[in-house]
């Protein structure tokens, strides 16, 4: 009689302690994502109004250039483990102002990368809105139609509270510090946002606040749940309602440029 009790208890406690650690682990989240923003504005402040430089590379190619972190496509596996490019101050633009790994990895991201025969928790989930920050000079998938937001002033374009910065990027996904956005109708999922926060996922905006995102389309759902996605080219999605919510949140056209294909 005892153990039937306690079964019936555990029964009925376990989901709910489920539900308190799930919630636990998405405010966790956001205050990782408010701390970039936060680290962010920090830094405009401190460099005459220009945002930390956005995109991807190493230490090797980009040759003393630092980008607000530094990380590389999928196949550069050891840039997902590197600590240097997140906290070594001649690296990262951030590493001044975020001193802690912790910050820099969602909790409900349990992601791993192989490197040779060893298995190691990748230390970054967040990315930057690839419009925000990008390297002159460095290629990308940005539309030549829309705006990049160099300095906090070029926000003057485009309504803050709607422009997103930092994203919670689908574990299998990430890899570059850029979050990238295709602007087109074409339907191309480059990154996914994450998911694990009960298919929602959390952003940054340029005004510093920070919110917790739902996700929509049950594509995007199976889409964004696997460790390792390392192919970028193969989605595509016309007429997906979460990529439709990045288009509408990544940029805004150039004054007098023409529509998008």
């Amino acid at each position: 009689m005892v153990i039937a009790i306690i079964a019936l208890l555990a029964g009925l406690l376990l989901p709910a302690l489920g539900r308190a650690k799930a919630r636990a682990q998405q405010i966790s989240c956001l205050n990782n994502l408010r701390q970039l923003a936060t680290a962010s504005a920090l830094y405009t402040g401190d460099q005459d109004d220009r945002y930390a430089l956005n995109g991807y590379g190493t230490a090797e190619s980009l040759q003393g250039t630092r980008l607000w972190v530094l990380g590389e496509e999928h196949l550069v596996v050891g840039a997902y483990t590197n600590r240097d490019y997140l906290l070594d101050p001649r690296l990262a633009a951030f590493a001044s102002y975020i001193p802690s790994l912790r910050t820099y990895r969602c909790p409900a991201d349990r992601s791993r990368v192989a490197i040779g025969a060893q298995s190691h928790p990748k230390l970054r989930s967040y990315a930057l809105n690839g419009y925000v920050g990008w390297l002159e000079g460095l290629a990308s998938f940005n539309n030549a139609r829309y705006s990049v937001f160099r300095r906090t002033s070029d926000l003057a374009a485009s309504d803050p509270s709607r422009l997103f910065t930092f994203i919670d990027v689908a574990p299998g996904n990430i890899c570059l510090p850029a979050f990238v956005v295709r602007m087109s109708a074409s339907g191309h999922f480059y990154h996914l946002p994450s998911v694990q926060h009960d298919r929602r996922g959390n952003v940054a905006f340029a005004d510093g606040h920070v919110q917790s995102q739902g996700w929509v389309e049950s594509r995007t759902w199976a889409e964004a749940k696997p460790e390792w996605i390392p192919n970028h080219w193969t989605l595509w999605l016309p007429g997906n309602r979460d990529l439709e919510w990045l288009h509408e949140h990544a940029s805004v056209l150039l004054p007098g440029g023409p529509a998008p294909p």
